[in-house]
């Protein structure tokens, strides 16, 4: 059974991790991942959402097919999947994760690759590899220092400690804490204001981002002018331009502006 499936549900996307906590992930889970990507970049979605089947991204006790292969394997494994999560970060379109349960190792790995995380208030997310001498090896470490800093990433990694819902919120791990019962609602209220959102802005927008997390406000500055190049040439932002100018004008509030992604 494949570990990803694609859907496409007008403009949102749904990238889904299949099975159950006790069964994530198997040997395909890389290539799996991978092809669920491709499908979202070739695909004319406007926001896509990173979910999962179980509720949770977990490894349980039994780590499957993974544990006992060896090292060698074990980079492999994680060379592809690392690749995906990276494809995944540079979609043009914002991108959304949300976890109702446990996020573990690399199901939290593949949470902190998404622009927006919405976690139930009963969520736990931690990275367990410290406490059996292993490495989170899909980019977790450098992604959760991006979001808390240096000093709290090191504390919840070097000690395996455990995030609630609320904590990854206050730390900023998460964008947006929802009560259980509420966790769909919140993440699709999310979704369609992101799908029916400047498509083409966010994705400028986005690039900026990256490249400050990169390399600080002077990387950013460098390609700003490359990067918002055209925007006002684009349906969506000769539109509302042209909308916000008149309202202005007349005195009045900008108008909530239709936007069609182009």
């Amino acid at each position: 059974m494949s570990s990803f499936r694609f859907e496409q549900h007008g403009a949102v996307g749904k990238l889904i991790l299949l099975g159950d906590a006790a069964s994530e992930p198997g040997a395909d889970y890389p290539s799996s991942l991978r092809a669920g990507v491709r499908q979202a970049y070739e695909s004319d979605i406007r926001v896509l959402h990173v979910t999962s089947a179980s509720g949770s991204f977990a490894i349980a006790d039994n780590p499957g097919d993974i544990g006992g292969k060896g090292s060698k394997f074990l980079e492999a494994f994680a060379a592809d999947v690392l690749a995906s999560l990276r494809a995944i970060e540079e979609l043009p379109i914002p991108t959304v994760a949300s976890v109702g349960g446990m996020a573990l190792g690399g199901g939290f790995e593949l949470l902190l690759a998404c622009d927006f995380l919405v976690a139930a208030e009963s969520a736990h997310l931690f990275f367990p590899e410290g406490m059996v001498g292993g490495v989170p090896m899909t980019g977790g470490v450098q992604r959760l220092a991006d979001r808390v800093g240096s000093a709290r990433a090191t504390r919840l990694v070097l000690l395996s400690e455990m995030i609630s819902g609320k904590a990854a919120l206050d730390l900023g791990v998460a964008t947006h804490l929802a009560p259980d019962a509420e966790l769909e609602k919140v993440t699709e209220d999310l979704l369609q204001r992101l799908a029916n959102g400047p498509t083409l802005a966010y994705g400028k927008m986005r690039s900026l981002i990256r490249a400050w997390s990169s390399g600080g406000v002077s990387a950013a500055d460098v390609i700003t002018l490359q990067v918002t190049a055209g925007i006002l040439d684009t349906k969506d932002g000769a539109e509302g331009m042209a909308a916000a100018t008149a309202a202005i004008k007349n005195g009045e509030p900008i108008p909530q502006i239709q936007f069609s992604g182009r």
